[in-house]
């Protein structure tokens, strides 16, 4: 019985980390748009840059929701500091930004693009290793608003 027992505190950690995760890429990706669309004069961008923000504070909002808030063990709460220190390489918007400012608009959305499409495998994969099915529905969803999300900046490119 206890195997069972610990073998369901796994799972939940691994899907707490899976948020963490997440959610921790979302913030930064949140932060980026945010200050972008302040810096920008095209409305279509600003159409773009909205769109995305409020993607971002649509899965934060549903990852951090208080169902989504779970008791941690003392082991659990160590595992996931530590990961988190080891996870610090959310994608960089540097270069967009440094494109997007020297009004290169449609290569800094399709550098947008490619960064947005890394996070988006991310999310399915996490959908993927997902063991409690609330926790994957969380994350599907999130993953189809950014898939949305990506087909309405790969429109603009084309344009």
């Amino acid at each position: 019985m206890k195997s069972n027992v610990v073998q369901h505190q796994t799972d939940i950690n691994t899907d707490i980390t899976l948020i963490d995760e997440v959610v921790a890429s979302s913030q930064h990706s949140l932060a980026f748009y945010t200050q972008a669309i302040t810096a920008i004069d095209d409305y279509k961008l600003k159409r773009i840059f909205s769109m995305q923000i409020n993607i971002y504070q649509r899965i934060l909002a549903l990852l951090t929701s208080p169902q989504q808030h779970m008791v941690l063990s003392s082991t659990a709460q160590q595992t996931l500091s530590a990961r988190a220190r080891q996870t610090q390489k959310h994608a960089t918007y540097t270069q967009a930004q440094t494109l997007l400012h020297q009004e290169y608009f449609y290569e800094g959305v399709a550098h947008l693009i490619d960064i947005e499409q890394g996070r988006l495998t991310v999310l399915k994969q996490a959908v993927k290793q997902a063991y409690q099915p609330h926790t994957a529905q969380n994350l599907a969803e999130s993953a189809a608003w950014l898939q949305s999300s990506c087909d309405e900046m790969t429109s603009f490119c084309r344009r």
